[in-house]
């Protein structure tokens, strides 16, 4: 019995019907392999994974840097509160001003406390005064620079200075006008910070 028949056209057909299966067959598992695809799309998922867990995740190395970090931040928040006047202390800052003009012969015109405002962190409130005082030019940049020294964080910030009149020493005395900031712990947190 032969497989093949004798007529060479059959043989012909028989034989392109299994080279085209062959090539056919070839051809998916080379090149069209549902598998290697579906495999190449795990790949990319798991390279996208590892990428996201590598950004997100602290690793061994980070974590250690993360705890100096946030014990820096907390050292170095400790550092501005103590700058930071608690709510009693404003009066202190106001007498200690009056005291300094005093001292180098200014004569304090007006001081207008303004409102507390709540500051854009909401862990303190800004507190401003618009100050005016009388005197010689040079002493009222002493008392800028002594404002500005002061223990607690107060920003002079001057707004106008004009001639105003002449001493009976002769000397020019000028007005200058400028407002005071500072920031102030709120009263409620003041009592839960101290006990950290």
């Amino acid at each position: 019995m032969t497989v093949l028949s004798g007529d060479p056209r059959t043989r012909y057909r028989v034989l392109g019907l299994v080279l085209l299966l062959g090539c056919g067959a070839a051809f998916q598992l080379r090149f069209w392999n549902p598998r290697r695809v579906e495999l190449a799309e795990l790949a990319q998922r798991v390279e996208r994974a590892e990428r996201a867990h590598a950004l997100a995740g602290p690793g061994d190395g980070n974590l250690d840097a993360m705890r100096e970090d946030l014990v820096l931040g907390e050292r170095q928040l400790a550092v501005l509160e103590r700058l930071i006047p608690r709510e009693g202390e404003v009066e202190a800052i106001y007498e200690a001003i009056a005291a300094e003009t005093q001292s180098l012969g200014l004569e304090l015109v007006h001081a207008l406390p303004a409102d507390p405002v709540a500051d854009s962190t909401g862990y303190f409130v800004r507190q401003e005064w618009a100050l005016q005082v009388e005197g010689a030019y040079h002493d009222v940049g002493t008392l800028l620079t002594r404002i500005a020294g002061f223990a607690r964080l107060v920003r002079p910030e001057v707004d106008d200075i004009v001639p105003s009149r002449i001493a009976d020493s002769g000397r020019q005395l000028v007005n200058a006008r400028f407002s005071l900031e500072t920031f102030v712990l709120p009263p409620g947190d003041s009592a839960l910070r101290e006990e950290r």
